[in-house]
C-alpha cells in the first residue's frame, strides 16, 4: 500500500539535504519524482518519495549522472563509480584554464541546480579548488584567482533561502578564503539561512552571538591551530556551536577540542540533531 503524501517540500529538504529548486528540477526534468498536489498546489510528498530520494541519493554517490539515475532505479546495473563526477571537475577546470568565464559561470550554475550541496561540495567543487591550487603554468594564479571570484558571486547569487533558523559561520586558522561561503551553501541545502563572518578571531564571539542573534554558530577549522590556541578560546564559543572541517578530527584527537565536530554540515545535522536542535 503506497503511503499518504504528507510532507511539504521544504520539510522533504530539511529531511533529506536536497534544496527545493533540485528536487523541483528531478521533477520537471527528469520525472524521478511524482508528488501529490494540495487543493493550492503546493506539493505534498510521502513516505515512499522520501525512501526514493534516498535511492536516488544512492546512485549519485556513486558518480552517476542525474539523467542516468531512471534507468537505473527500475533496472540496477553495475556503474563505474565516480565517472559523472570526474567529468564534471573536468569541464570546470577546462573552462577555467581556458578563463571562459561565461561557460564556467554557466556549468556551475547547472550543477547547483541538479546535485545536491552536500555530494556537489565534496566531489567536485572542492576537488576543483584543489586542483586549481596547484596548477603548475604561468598564469596560474590568474586562473585560481578568476575562477575563485567567479565560484564567489555563483555561490551569494544562489544564497536566496529567507526562512528557516539563522546560523553563523566563521572561519579560523589557515584555509581557503572561500570556506565560510561553501558552508553557506551547504546550509541552504539544509534549509537554514546563514551569515558569513568571515575570519573571525573567537575572543569576538560572545559579543558577535549577544548581538547577532543567531541560532548557532559553525565555526570552519583551518590549519595552524595548536593546543594553547584551543585552551585560551575554550570560554569563548557559544552554547550551539559546532565545528566542521577534515582537521577537527585531527585536533579532537590531540585532546585540544572538546566541542561537536565532524567533516559536512550535514554530518553535523546527522549526528547531532538533538544537540544541533536547528537542522
Amino acid at each position: 500500500m503506497a503511503s499518504e503524501p504528507q510532507y511539504p517540500i521544504r520539510e522533504v529538504s530539511r529531511l533529506t539535504g536536497i534544496n527545493p529548486v533540485t528536487l523541483r528540477a528531478w521533477q520537471r526534468r527528469y520525472g524521478l519524482l511524482k508528488p501529490a498536489r494540495t487543493d493550492k498546489g503546493h506539493r505534498l510528498y510521502s513516505d515512499d518519495d522520501i525512501a526514493l530520494i534516498r535511492q536516488i541519493l544512492h546512485w549519485l554517490e556513486q558518480g552517476v549522472s542525474i539523467g542516468q539515475v531512471k534507468g537505473l532505479l527500475s533496472n540496477p546495473q553495475p556503474v563505474e563509480e565516480g565517472s559523472n563526477w570526474e567529468q564534471a571537475r573536468h569541464r570546470l577546470l577546462t573552462a577555467a584554464c581556458e578563463l571562459n568565464l561565461g561557460r564556467l559561470e554557466a556549468e556551475l550554475h547547472e550543477l547547483a541546480s541538479l546535485y545536491p550541496a552536500e555530494l556537489l561540495l565534496r566531489h567536485v567543487i572542492e576537488p576543483w579548488l584543489a586542483s586549481l591550487a596547484q596548477l603548475a603554468r604561468p598564469d596560474a594564479r590568474l586562473i585560481e584567482q578568476s575562477a575563485s571570484a567567479l565560484l564567489a558571486r555563483v555561490l551569494t547569487q544562489l544564497l536566496t533561502i529567507k526562512t528557516g533558523p539563522r546560523i553563523a559561520v566563521a572561519r579560523v586558522g589557515q584555509g581557503h578564503e572561500l570556506a565560510g561561503l561553501l558552508a553557506c551553501f551547504e546550509l541552504q541545502g539544509l534549509e537554514c539561512r546563514s551569515l558569513e563572518l568571515g575570519g573571525l578571531e573567537p575572543l569576538q564571539l560572545p559579543l558577535a552571538a549577544e548581538r547577532l542573534k543567531c541560532d548557532a554558530l559553525v565555526v570552519v577549522l583551518g590549519g595552524g591551530l595548536n593546543q594553547a590556541w584551543f585552551a585560551e578560546r575554550a570560554q569563548c564559543w557559544p552554547e550551539h556551536c559546532f565545528f566542521i572541517g577534515e582537521l577537527g578530527r585531527v585536533y579532537a584527537e590531540q585532546g585540544w577540542l572538546n566541542r561537536p565536530h565532524e567533516v559536512t554540515l550535514s554530518e553535523i545535522a546527522r549526528k547531532h540533531d538533538a544537540t544541533f536542535g536547528v537542522v
